[in-house]
């Protein structure tokens, strides 16, 4: 029974990791930013919202992006 639970818990915790893949935004100026989970575009205001991999919630002018990728 023990050894079923920790299966599942770690089938669960593979899949939940699975969701939140990691991006690379090229910015037109040549920098790269690196965010964790997509990062999302408001098309009323122009800007762009992601999180990075520390954690920190950033946000942006969609218009200064050349491209987004997923890693």
């Amino acid at each position: 029974m023990k050894r079923l639970s920790c299966l599942t818990a770690l089938v669960l915790a593979m899949t939940l990791t699975g969701c939140a893949g990691d991006y690379v935004i090229h910015t037109k100026a040549g920098d790269q930013l690196f965010a964790h989970g997509e990062p999302e575009r408001d098309r009323d205001t122009g800007m762009t919202s992601y999180t990075d991999m520390d954690g920190d919630y950033h946000l942006m002018n969609t218009n200064d992006i050349a491209g987004i990728v997923k890693k």
